[in-house]
């Protein structure tokens, strides 16, 4: 059984790994809770707020 515990342990890592980098290198973001995204919204999807854009520009 330690195999899998192990295999599941280095899964939910990968997981997270690829998760972070994608947020990292996502195109669009909220200015109120810094939440990222790869598609422009109107609305954040995390607070709702409508201040929404490039992640590339500096408030």
């Amino acid at each position: 059984m330690g195999i899998f515990n192990e295999l599941g342990r280095q899964a939910e890592q990968f997981k997270r790994t690829v998760q972070t980098t994608a947020e990292e290198n996502a195109a669009y973001r909220c200015r109120e809770c810094d939440a990222r995204f790869h598609t422009h919204l109107d609305q954040c999807p995390e607070c709702k707020s409508t201040r929404v854009g490039p992640a590339t520009t500096e408030e």
